[in-house]
């Protein structure tokens, strides 16, 4: 990933990538990224489900909550991923 690619992805991760899970996959990102490109996600959820409780219409076909459950979902993943990196089991 570029630079310009990761500064677009970190301030607007849905126009990097279709999907959350496609953020754990990406080449080139680090742990650190990948977890911050994912927070940001979720903000951007979090506000798109509040607007949409004030009576804003969600653009797109996804429901801002299957959103918000997919990128939680994502970030419990790159946690567990994480968490295994240093056990020698």
């Amino acid at each position: 990933m570029t630079t310009l690619d990761l500064d677009k992805a970190l301030l607007d991760p849905a126009t990097v990538f279709h999907a959350p899970h496609e953020v754990l996959h990406a080449e080139g990102l680090s742990t650190e990224q990948r977890k911050a490109i994912l927070l940001r996600w979720q903000e951007d959820a979090e506000d798109l489900m509040r607007a949409t409780g004030e009576g804003m219409p969600p653009e797109g076909q996804r429901s801002p909550g299957e959103l918000l459950r997919a990128v939680q979902d994502a970030i419990q993943t790159l946690d567990r991923q994480t968490s295994h990196k240093g056990c020698c089991c």
